[in-house]
């Protein structure tokens, strides 16, 4: 079966795919520029945009798919996992 994701939480991932295209951009303007220091930064910049966006994803599917359909007893469990993700 074929999960949706929210279009609030869609707007938000496509955010961060822009954002991370940007910021490549600069590393390879900064490579051109033999400035390594920049380059390093801004990938550490897009390393962490990148993580946000898996978390993102991960997060949306948790909550989509399984934890709606998950027993009572699991969504805690489900909650604590979802927490964990975003950290």
């Amino acid at each position: 079966m074929l999960y949706v994701m929210q279009r609030k939480n869609h707007g938000e991932l496509a955010a961060h795919v822009a954002r991370v295209e940007g910021q490549l951009a600069a590393v390879r303007a900064a490579l051109d520029a033999d400035d390594c220091g920049k380059a390093a930064r801004t990938l550490l910049a897009a390393s962490r945009s990148l993580s946000s966006a898996r978390a993102l994803c991960v997060s949306e599917f948790l909550s989509g798919k399984i934890y709606k359909h998950a027993p009572v007893k699991d969504k805690a469990l489900l909650a604590d996992v979802r927490s964990l993700m975003k950290a």
